[in-house]
């Protein structure tokens, strides 16, 4: 779960870029904003143990991914080949070739 998480959080970010440079960043990091707040509001709910430590773990990645977004904002970075972006650790899932559907 954590690391599905990860990829898309790579792909949705690299996505903003292409789609909108610094505007779409910005649609990008408000978005993640409502995505913590959703999260927030599953961790009170009543969970399982090993569901709320999950949830939990979840939210810290979130709360991680949604700063990286926000300094990308802040230093207005408009394309993903910038510094600010590229020494981000990212996630990527490549399908091999060789793999049957």
């Amino acid at each position: 779960m954590l690391n599905a998480s990860q990829v898309h959080w790579t792909a949705d970010v690299e996505k903003a870029f292409d789609e909108g440079g610094l505007a779409g960043i910005k649609k990008y990091h408000e978005a993640l904003t409502d995505q913590l707040a959703g999260s927030v509001m599953l961790v009170r709910q009543k969970l399982s143990k090993l569901a709320k430590i999950s949830v939990n773990a979840l939210i810290v990645i979130d709360v991680h991914a949604k700063d990286v977004v926000g300094n990308l904002v802040d230093c207005r970075i408009e394309d993903k080949s910038a510094f600010e972006w590229v020494s981000q650790l990212r996630y990527y899932w490549y399908k091999d070739e060789n793999d049957i559907d």
